[in-house]
């Protein structure tokens, strides 16, 4: 690959290239349609199943009182008839852990420039209950039980955090409430960080896609050094996030007597969720930055070459602006390529939201119980965590169903583009018309859903696995050079997005593909010493963007901690990563994806010896080089093509 590339050498399809496309795309649909039935059903079971919950919840489920706190007679502060106007809950009895129950839903919360105690005058709004029967301050009444006092306090989301340090501590166990029910809060909550993080990641995508078209091979360089620059600067962010956290983790020395605002909301959060977890991801990111740089340093070559094949994708999709005069005035496919980048996009946002929108739903189908505190009033049945469960596994699903088609039409229009450079190269008549997206869409994705579905849930469910067979097959290698892999691990280790999606353009079963890939891989990575410059480029490319998305989220939580209430910190910027890297996993399929599937499409590699490798394992597709195409007949080239096979 690299030495074909490198030396200039242009490569051009065989003339026996539309016979060979049609010939598999026969094959492929005779023999796929009976197992993507019923794959397809599966599916569609699945989703009756998940529609069915979401009439449920929308039915049962009332999202307005979603961690939202309850006083003591059971009334959703802010929520029931004639509590709009009361938002917060306030503990009315702090001096002690006995009297949390004693809840009392407040129009806002108390501050006092002046600590006074004894100030009768004082008094709050508040929504009488049957215990509470006057918010006026009286603390010098004889039956403790009826004690209401009048504290400095700081507005944290629905709850009246009180400031002095001893009243603190004591109403901490009131403040206990679901995980599942706070991160769906903190989701409603944080909604200007999660927007500005995301308009962040879409202008970054849009930003490299525009370099990728206009500065060619240099754009590695820009990527390769943005996300260096991201991953330190979040490893940086996330170590001082965590020493700012960590600090409010420590036990309250006897000194301390009142808490500022940061302090006592760092605390709650603190208690909600294990920030341990941005320590290990903030090292993570760190030595991903080191080894990222240190790659950089000592592999140049490969990432030049990188530049080349970004060059390349470029010529291959851009006819316009190709410099091979047989391609010219062929229309510039970005547009339409980008068109899909922003439609895979846009239907993940859309499909997000709609997943929260339920998730707010059918979270909020259960009853209000006496004998609990404020926030956790509200219980969940069995049954909803069961329906929960199965909501969660719908996002896995069709998020990866998403992604899966996204890459089966880039592969559709890379084997559309270089069937028609075949036709037009061999001057070959043909009244074929070049398929639009939504034909692609049609052949390689709507006609193969089902597959494509489970066939992603099996990559993703296998990968873990995978990774501890490579660590124990990289083990026992090492202390025995000798050791073969047993075929049923060879068969796990086989099944990867690249062979999965590539096995739709071939003529054998999936799993023959599959290996017939892996095998292929592996002689490619021993000759060339290069393997999936595509997927380096997708990990680089995405770790830029994601990086630079937690950066911004970790200063926006910083810098808002006290207007923006967030309960989880930790998960909030775990689902900026994720979501963010997802996005860019997108726009980056573009060049990723392809590079790698023009390795079996469209190049052959030549070694230093002139040995040939990367001609494709079934030879579905035949090629050649421009100067085999010039000098032989289409006769010659068969018998070569058999010799050499």
């Amino acid at each position: 690959m690299d030495q074909t590339i490198l030396s200039k050498q242009n490569n051009y399809p065989g003339s026996y290239i539309k016979q060979d496309l049609k010939e598999a795309e026969e094959e492929h649909k005779a023999h796929k349609e009976l197992q993507d039935k019923k794959y397809g059903l599966y599916f569609l079971l699945f989703q009756g199943l998940v529609y069915l919950i979401a009439i449920i919840s929308f039915g049962f489920g009332n999202p307005d009182q979603l961690g939202k706190p309850y006083d003591i007679n059971l009334n959703v502060c802010g929520v029931g008839i004639g509590l709009e106007q009361y938002k917060f809950i306030y503990f009315t009895n702090p001096t002690d852990s006995k009297h949390l129950v004693r809840t009392v839903c407040v129009k806002e919360c108390p501050v006092l420039a002046v600590e006074n105690d004894e100030d009768e005058s004082l008094e709050l709004e508040c929504y009488l209950n049957k215990l509470i029967n006057s918010c006026r301050n009286r603390p010098s009444i004889d039956d403790p039980t009826y004690t209401m006092l009048y504290y400095d306090s700081v507005q944290f989301i629905d709850v009246c955090l009180p400031k002095k340090a001893s009243y603190f501590n004591n109403i901490q166990e009131g403040l206990e409430q679901s995980g599942i029910i706070s991160f769906l809060s903190d989701i409603s909550n944080g909604k200007i960080i999660i927007f500005a993080t995301l308009a962040l990641c879409l202008l970054l995508n849009q930003l490299f896609y525009f370099l990728m078209v206009k500065l060619q091979e240099s754009v590695i360089w820009v990527i390769s050094i943005t996300s260096i620059f991201g991953l330190f600067l979040s490893g940086i962010l996330g170590l001082f996030y965590y020493m700012k956290q960590s600090g409010y983790s420590e036990p309250l020395s006897s000194g301390v007597v009142m808490l500022t605002d940061e302090q006592a909301i760092g605390r709650i959060q603190v208690e909600e969720s294990n920030i341990t977890i941005i320590l290990l991801s903030s090292l993570f990111f760190l030595l991903f930055g080191v080894y990222f740089l240190i790659d950089l340093i000592f592999n140049r070559k490969t990432y030049k070459t990188l530049g080349i094949k970004i060059q390349i994708v470029n010529y291959f999709f851009d006819f316009s602006t190709s410099e091979i005069q047989q391609q010219e005035g062929q229309p510039s496919r970005f547009r339409e390529i980008l068109i899909l980048l922003m439609g895979s996009a846009g239907c993940l946002l859309v499909f997000c939201t709609l997943w929260v929108w339920m998730a707010t739903n059918l979270f909020s189908i259960g009853k209000a119980e006496e004998g609990y505190y404020a926030f956790n009033t509200f219980q969940l049945s069995w049954t909803t965590f069961i329906m929960g469960f199965i909501h969660i596994f719908e996002l896995i699903v069709v998020t990866l169903a998403i992604l899966g088609s996204e890459y089966m039409l880039l592969i559709g229009k890379v084997v559309e583009v270089y069937k028609h450079m075949g036709i037009k190269r061999q001057k070959i008549n043909s009244q074929d018309r070049e398929l639009s997206l939504m034909d692609i869409f049609e052949i390689y994705a709507f006609n193969n859903f089902g597959s494509v579905v489970f066939g992603e849930i099996l990559i993703f469910g296998l990968m873990i696995p995978r990774l501890f067979i490579r660590i124990y097959v990289w083990i026992r290698q090492k202390k025995n050079p000798q050791f073969v892999i047993s075929d049923r691990l060879q068969q796990i280790l086989c099944i990867n997005e690249r062979s999965y999606l590539l096995a739709y353009l071939r003529n054998d079963e999936f799993l023959m593909s599959a290996q017939s890939q892996y095998v292929f891989d592996q002689k490619l990575k021993e000759t060339t010493q290069v393997q999936y410059h595509g997927e380096q480029l997708s990990v680089t490319y995405c770790f830029a963007v994601a990086n630079l998305c937690v950066s911004l989220t970790y200063i926006l939580i910083i810098t808002t901690s006290t207007s923006i209430g967030i309960h989880q910190p930790v998960y909030f910027l775990m689902v900026s990563f994720i979501f963010s890297y997802f996005i860019s996993a997108m726009f980056s399929t573009i060049y990723g994806a392809t590079i790698d599937n023009l390795t079996i499409l469209l190049y052959r590699d030549t070694t230093a010896d002139g040995k040939i490798v990367g001609t494709c394992v079934k030879n579905v597709v035949r090629l050649m080089k421009e100067s085999d195409l010039s000098e032989q007949n289409p006769q010659q080239l068969q018998n070569n093509n058999n010799g050499q096979e």
